[in-house]
């Protein structure tokens, strides 16, 4: 079971793998739509980490407050509402929910 370490360990994997492609690259040899992509890939590979975290528990698919949580600050992400709120909102969200 990953640990909010790995997820640390694999973020900054992540960027230094980016920040030595790109030093080691020359970017006119590759195309727009590819630089697009790959410009995707750091943020895709923490949000596939961050549900894993979420939505499982021991290998075990698990529906509990953390998934309020999430929905709560996705839809404020969504509105473009600063992040400092996001995260008090989506802790406020999960906290309620658990008390229930």
């Amino acid at each position: 079971m990953l640990t909010w370490g790995v997820v640390a360990v694999l973020a900054v994997g992540v960027y230094g793998q980016r920040a030595l492609g790109m030093a080691l690259i020359n970017p006119a040899r590759i195309s727009h739509r590819s630089r697009q992509v790959l410009a995707m890939v750091p943020l895709s590979i923490l949000c596939a980490v961050t549900a894993l975290q979420t939505f499982s528990t021991q290998g075990a698919l698990v529906l509990d407050a953390r998934v309020a949580g999430i929905a709560a600050a996705a839809a404020l992400t969504w509105k473009r509402t600063p992040m400092f709120v996001v995260v008090i909102v989506a802790a406020t969200v999960t906290a309620a929910i658990r008390l229930i």
